[in-house]
């Protein structure tokens, strides 16, 4: 009996300290960053090397094209549909985010250790082939993507660079160690096995926060259920409140 009645206050106390974390855990998701707001935060640190948020902005550019583009076949009116879809357990905007994180921890340690081995500078012919890759980067970019630049073009050419310069150590590695240059992408096998051996530790202060799709972009708010805008759902609201207004009137 002594047990019985300690079991309910028990299993109280859990419920509600689970509840507590759920609020105070959901309070971070509804409070998202301002990404122009910490371009000069340092949003994950490799072997003690900052990378900051403004280093991110080709990724996100890139990244945020690329799901645009999706969104339009899968819904052309109203592209944030595809965003909010949910997929594979999880949603597409998380999904895209985790893709960006990976690309910039994976260009920058490859960077790191290209620049230890003095291997950070391009040949003649791999000059030539970064030129053509920034030029067609520029030309696939949306419109309203030149609109809401997150940083200077300059910036963003370096950000190519590094990219570049990790493509090519990653080339050296799959040549000299094999089996593949796939096996050394940002998802690959033997690409994890290296990263696991150095210090990754992410900003997840801030990086929690931080929501795609919308900060190169422009999206109208839209309801997950009836994926109805703002403005619709406040028009929506004041015709019911004009329709119950007129039956209780009639009904009087």
């Amino acid at each position: 009996m002594r047990i019985q009645k300690l079991v309910k206050p028990i299993l109280l106390l859990v419920c509600v300290s689970l509840i507590v974390y759920a609020l105070l855990t959901m309070g971070d998701d509804r409070n998202p960053i301002v990404y122009s707001e910490h371009l000069d935060d340092t949003v994950v640190t490799i072997d003690g090397e900052a990378v900051i948020f403004r280093d991110l902005a080709f990724y996100i550019l890139f990244e945020e094209r690329k799901i645009e583009e999706q969104a339009k076949v899968y819904n052309p009116d109203s592209t944030k549909d595809y965003w909010n879809l949910h997929t594979n357990d999880t949603f597409i905007q998380l999904e895209a985010k985790d893709v960006v994180m990976d690309m910039a921890v994976h260009d920058h340690l490859f960077y790191q250790m290209a620049k230890a081995e003095g291997m950070d500078s391009l040949t003649e012919s791999e000059e030539d082939e970064l030129s053509f890759a920034i030029t067609d980067f520029w030309e696939d970019l949306l419109d309203v993507q030149w609109e809401k630049l997150p940083c200077s073009e300059e910036e963003i050419n370096q950000q190519i660079r590094i990219a570049a310069i990790a493509e090519k150590y990653q080339n050296m590695l799959a040549e000299k160690d094999g089996p593949s240059q796939a096996a050394y992408n940002y998802d690959g096998y033997y690409y994890g096995l290296i990263k696991d051996e150095h210090q990754i530790e992410i900003n997840n202060k801030l990086w929690k926060k931080l929501v795609m799709g919308d900060i190169t972009l422009k999206h109208t708010k839209l309801n997950y259920i009836n994926g109805m805008t703002d403005e619709e759902k406040e028009k929506f609201k004041t015709e019911r409140k004009g329709l119950r207004r007129n039956a209780k009137d009639k009904s009087q």
